[in-house]
C-alpha cells in the first residue's frame, strides 16, 4: 500500500540550486532590516512605526497586498478550490466593495485624525476603556492567526526537506523577528516589496507549466466542469450551506473589512503615506492586484483538480491533509526541473514571512502606543526610549508566536480555521467601527455592552461549533473526488476517511452550530450592532448634539453639520419677535429725541 512516507513526494528532493534560492530570500530580508536598523537608524516612534510619513505609495500597496496573500491564502485557496469549486471568486466583488468603504469611509477619518493607532480612535469617539478593549482583542487575534501563517510553510518545507516542523518553524519565524526589530516598517514594507517579487514570479511559473502539463486551458474547463468544480452563482440562501454567492460574498465582505479597511497593519501603511489622495491611490492598485491574484489562485486550484480528478492524494494518504496538495502538486510535476520547487517553496516563504512581519510590527505598535505609553516619562529621551520598547515587543511577541506554532497541528484545513478563529474578534470589531464611523446614536456605554455581549456570544458559538466539528469529524463534505485511475496498488486499497455529516444522525450536531463558518463574521458584526444601538436607546444617549462631526465619515459629516445648524438657526415665530425687538430698541431714541424737541 501507498502511504505519504513511501512515495515521500514521488521522492523529489531539493537540490542545491533550491536550497541557494530561499537562503538568499533569507539573507536579503535580514540584509535590508540591518540596512533600515544599522545604517539608517530610526531614532523616533514616527520613522519606527511610520517610515517618518515619507513612504512611497507604489511599495505600500504591494506590503498591504503581500500581507494579504500569507501562506493560507497561497496554499489554502487552491485547495479550497480543488475540493469546493469556484465558489471563491465572489470574493472578488468583497475586495471592490472593500476598496470603495476603505477610501470613501474610513480613510477620510483615519487620516485626518492621524492617530498613531486605529484604537485611538476608538477613544475620541467612544472612550478609553472602548480603545483598550478593542486594543487586547485585536492582539490576541494576531497571536490566534500568526501561528497559522508560519505553519503553512513550514508544513510544505518539512515535506521536502524532511527536517522536522518543529525546527522549520522557529527558524523562520527568528529570522522575521530579527529584520523586522531590526528596520521596523521601512524593512517590513520593502522586505514584502521584494517577498511579493518572488511570490509572483513563482506563482505565475508554476502556473503556467501547470496549464502545459495538463493539456491546455480547453482541457481545464472541461474536465472542471464535468467535475462539478466551475460554480460561479449559487444562489442558495440557506445558511447551513458551506458555500454559496450570498455566503461568501457576506461573509467575505465583512472579513476583508476586517483585515484591510479598519486593520490596524493596513492603515497604519496608509498613514506613512504624505497625501490621503496617494494613500487611496495605493488602496486601488492593491485591490487590482488582489482580484489578479486571486483569479491566478482559482485557476491553480482548477489545474490540480484536472491532474488529480481520478487520483485524490488526499484520499489514497500520499498527503495527510489538503492543504498539503498544492505543494505536492508543484513538487510533482516541476520537481525535475532545477530550482522551481525552490522557487516554490521561496515564494511561500516569503508570503508567511511579510504577513508575520506586518503583525509583528502592528503588536509592537499597539502594545506601546495603548499600553506603555501614556506612562512613560515626557521627556527628551521618550521617543529613543520608546523605539527601544517596541524592537524588544516585536522579539517578544515573535517568540510567542513560535511557541503557538505548534497548537495549530491537527485543527481543520488552515483556510476555514483562520476565518473561523478570526471571527471571534473580527465581527465585533467591524461591528463597533461601523457604528463609530456611520451611527451618531451610539455612544460609550452602549458601545461597551455590546462589545461585551457580542464577544461573549462569539466565543460561545464559535467554539461551540468547532467542538462538535472536531468531535464528529463533521468537516463539510467534499464534491465528489475519485481514486478510481490510482496506479497500482492504490486502486486495489480500500480507503478509510472521516464520516461525512451524511453518515452521522441528523441530531447529533444541534442545528444552530451548523451554519457555515463563511458566515461567522456576519454574526458576529449583527450582534454588535443590534445590541449597542438598542443599550444606546435604552440608557437614552442618542443625542448628536455633542458629538464632534470629524469623528464620521463625509457624509455622515455632512449630515450631523446640517442638523446643528438647523437646530441653531431660529423658528420663524422666534425671528419674528426678535425683529420686532430689535425695531423697538431702534425706534427708542429717535421717539425719545422727538419728545424733547416738540417739548
Amino acid at each position: 500500500m501507498f502511504n505519504s512516507t513511501e512515495i515521500n513526494f514521488l521522492d523529489v528532493k531539493l537540490s542545491w540550486t533550491d536550497y541557494i534560492l530561499f537562503g538568499t530570500l533569507l539573507s536579503m530580508s535580514v540584509l535590508i532590516g540591518g540596512w533600515f536598523g544599522l545604517v539608517r537608524k530610526q531614532t523616533t516612534t514616527t520613522e519606527y512605526n511610520f517610515g517618518g510619513k515619507t513612504m512611497n505609495y507604489f511599495p505600500v500597496s504591494v506590503s498591504i497586498l503581500t500581507c494579504h496573500l500569507s501562506g493560507i491564502a497561497l496554499v489554502g485557496v487552491p485547495a479550497e478550490i480543488y475540493q469546493y469549486g469556484t465558489h471563491y471568486l465572489a470574493t472578488i466583488i468583497s475586495v471592490i466593495l472593500t476598496g470603495l468603504v476603505t477610501v470613501y469611509i474610513c480613510l477620510p477619518v483615519f487620516y485626518h485624525l492621524q492617530q498613531p493607532s486605529v484604537f485611538g480612535y476608538l477613544q475620541l469617539r467612544f472612550s478609553r476603556s472602548t480603545r483598550l478593549i478593542y486594543s487586547f482583542f485585536y492582539i490576541t487575534t494576531l497571536f490566534i492567526y500568526v501561528p497559522i501563517v508560519i505553519y503553512v510553510p513550514a508544513l510544505g518545507l518539512a515535506q521536502v526537506t524532511k527536517i522536522s516542523i518543529h525546527v522549520i518553524a522557529p527558524v523562520l519565524s527568528i529570522i522575521c523577528i530579527i529584520y523586522t526589530s531590526l528596520g521596523g516598517l521601512k524593512a517590513v514594507v520593502w522586505t514584502d516589496t521584494l517577498q511579493f517579487t518572488i511570490v509572483v514570479i513563482s506563482i505565475v511559473a508554476i502556473f503556467a507549466i501547470g496549464v502545459k502539463t495538463v493539456g491546455g486551458f480547453a482541457e481545464i474547463f472541461r474536465v472542471t466542469d464535468q467535475g462539478g468544480r466551475l460554480i460561479f452563482l449559487d444562489l442558495n440562501p440557506s445558511p447551513f450551506v458551506r458555500n454559496s454567492f450570498f455566503a461568501t460574498t457576506l461573509g467575505m465582505t465583512l472579513h476583508f473589512f476586517a483585515i484591510m479597511s479598519v486593520n490596524q497593519g493596513a492603515i497604519q501603511k496608509l498613514l506613512s503615506i504624505p497625501t490621503q489622495k496617494n494613500a487611496a491611490v495605493a488602496t486601488l492598485i492593491t485591490s487590482i492586484m488582489e482580484i489578479f491574484m486571486k483569479i491566478l489562485f482559482v485557476f491553480i486550484g482548477l489545474i490540480i483538480y484536472t491532474r488529480y480528478r481520478n487520483c485524490d492524494p488526499v484520499s489514497t494518504k500520499i498527503v495527510d491533509r489538503s492543504d498539503q496538495i498544492f505543494p505536492f502538486f508543484v513538487m510533482e510535476v516541476t520537481g525535475h526541473i532545477p530550482g522551481l520547487a525552490g522557487l516554490f517553496l521561496t515564494g511561500l516563504g516569503s508570503a508567511a514571512l511579510s504577513t508575520m512581519s506586518t503583525n509583528l510590527n502592528v503588536i509592537s505598535g499597539i502594545v506601546y502606543e495603548d499600553f506603555i505609553e501614556p506612562w512613560m516619562p515626557n521627556n527628551a529621551a521618550k521617543d529613543a526610549n520608546g523605539t527601544k520598547i517596541m524592537k524588544l515587543l516585536v522579539v517578544i511577541a515573535g517568540f510567542i508566536s513560535i511557541g503557538l506554532v505548534f497548537v495549530v497541528d491537527g485543527l481543520g484545513t488552515v483556510f476555514q480555521i483562520s476565518i473561523s478563529l478570526r471571527s471571534v474578534i473580527d465581527g465585533p470589531m467591524v461591528g463597533i467601527f461601523f457604528l463609530g464611523l456611520m451611527v451618531p446614536w451610539v455612544k460609550a456605554r452602549g458601545a461597551l455592552i455590546g462589545t461585551f455581549v457580542s464577544f461573549v456570544f462569539m466565543l460561545w458559538y464559535v467554539g461551540s461549533s468547532e467542538y462538535y466539528k472536531l468531535k464528529f469529524k463533521t468537516f463539510s463534505d467534499t464534491l465528489p473526488i475519485s481514486v478510481e485511475q490510482c496506479p497500482y496498488p492504490l486502486n486495489n486499497t480500500v480507503i478509510h476517511s472521516s464520516p461525512s455529516p451524511s453518515e452521522i444522525e441528523e441530531n447529533s450536531i444541534p442545528l444552530i452550530y451548523q451554519i457555515s463558518f463563511l458566515y461567522y463574521t456576519a454574526i458576529g458584526f449583527i450582534v454588535m450592532c443590534v445590541v449597542a444601538i438598542s443599550a444606546s436607546f435604552i440608557l437614552k444617549e442618542t443625542d448628536i448634539d455633542n458629538v464632534n462631526p470629524e469623528h464620521f465619515t463625509p457624509f455622515v459629516k455632512r449630515y450631523i453639520s446640517r442638523k446643528k445648524v438647523y437646530r441653531e438657526v431660529p423658528s420663524n415665530e422666534e425671528h419674528r419677535v426678535e425683529m420686532n425687538l430689535k425695531e423697538t430698541v431702534q425706534l427708542e431714541p429717535k421717539v425719545r429725541k422727538m419728545s424733547a424737541t416738540e417739548r
